[in-house]
Order: structure tokens, then sequence, then C-alpha cells
């Protein structure tokens, strides 16, 4: 057991090193060489773990869409309508606005298309941060935490927010155009809040 701890602290450091490399010198210049200088480890130490370039930039891929999943549902306390104003927020100034994660996440989606053989990149990986998952038990813990209710069940706002939250993602990581995401993502929680009704028990 304590081997597989030491295995696993090691790809930390090594997907930790990899994050500096990537912020200080962008996606494209990316080197397995830089990232063991980085970590301060052999390169065949680097390689054992992540032989390609390809595997670790796949695997640092998915820690930042893990992480991204779990930070944007720590939830408050202030209603529907403010928590999904908040989310929206979060991925526009606190997560995709960053350039090394949208090329990060863009690579992800441009690549897996390409896997898949599909005509054109999907709209997010299939391990996104099971969005699936997690929202529905978020806008039911908002709903508790807020002591709100809703003219429509959760799960039925779960359907609209989820797919319609994908899709402005897709269309922010094909144009980069932040004004429009948020123009957009305003717009499709107008909606859910009319649908909805939120309002305290």
């Amino acid at each position: 057991m304590a081997g597989y701890v030491r295995a696993a602290q090691r790809r930390e450091q090594l997907l930790d090193a990899a994050v500096e490399v990537l912020v200080r010198e962008g996606l494209d210049a990316l080197t397995l060489r830089d990232v063991a200088a980085q970590a301060g480890v052999r390169l065949s130490t680097l390689q054992y773990i992540y032989p390609s370039r390809s595997d670790l930039v796949g695997a640092l891929t998915r820690r930042v869409l893990f992480r991204a999943g779990r930070d944007q549902f720590v939830t408050g306390s202030d209603g529907l309508e403010i928590e999904l104003r908040r989310v929206v927020h979060w991925y526009a100034t606190d997560f995709l606005a960053d350039a090394a994660i949208l090329e990060l996440v863009r690579f992800e989606v441009l690549t897996a298309a390409r896997r898949g053989g599909g005509d054109g990149p999907r709209p997010l990986p299939e391990d996104w941060p099971r969005m699936s998952e997690l929202i529905p038990a978020r806008l039911e813990e908002i709903c508790a935490r807020a002591d709100e209710e809703y003219d429509v069940a959760v799960a039925e706002l779960t359907r609209l927010w989820t797919p319609g939250l994908i899709g402005l993602i897709h269309q922010l990581l094909l144009d980069c155009d932040l004004e429009r995401f948020h123009r957009d993502a305003d717009f499709l929680v107008d909606m859910l809040i009319r649908l909805a009704a939120p309002r305290r028990r």
C-alpha cells in the first residue's frame, strides 16, 4: 500500500510540475524534458509514469477538469438564481478565462473527437467531471440550503441546465468569446428562473 501512495504522490508531483511549465511556456512548448527538469526527476522517471507527451497532457487535462468539477459545485445558500449566476461567473472568470486551462480543455475536446472518428469536436470529453451526476445534487442542495421551492422539479431543471451549460462551454471553446458566453449564460439563467419561479418556503 505504501508503494501505491508513493506512486500517487509522484504522479501529483509530476502534474504540478507540468502545470508550472504549461503556465510559463504554453501548451505547444510543453515537453517531457522540461517537465522532468521542473519536477527535479530524471526523464526516464517521468516516462515510466507518462510514456508520451500525449499521456502527460491527457492526465493533466483530466486533473484540471476534475478539480474544475469539484470547485464549481461548492454550494452557497443564496438561492437558485444567485448560485447559477455564480457558476456562470466562475466559468468565465476563474476557469476558462485562464488561457492555459482553455488550451488544455480545447486540446482534450479536439483530440477526443479525432479518436472517436467524428466530424467535429464533441461538446466535452467523456470524463468531464460527472456533471450529470453532480448538478442534480447541487440543485437539490441549493434548494435545501436556501429553503426554496420551485414550480418544476429539480430533475427537470437539471435536464435544461446541464445541456445548456455544456453547449455554451462548447461554443466558448470554439470561439473564445467570453462576453458572448456571459450574455448567453445569463439568458439561460433567466429562462430557468422564470420557469422555476423560486420562492422561500
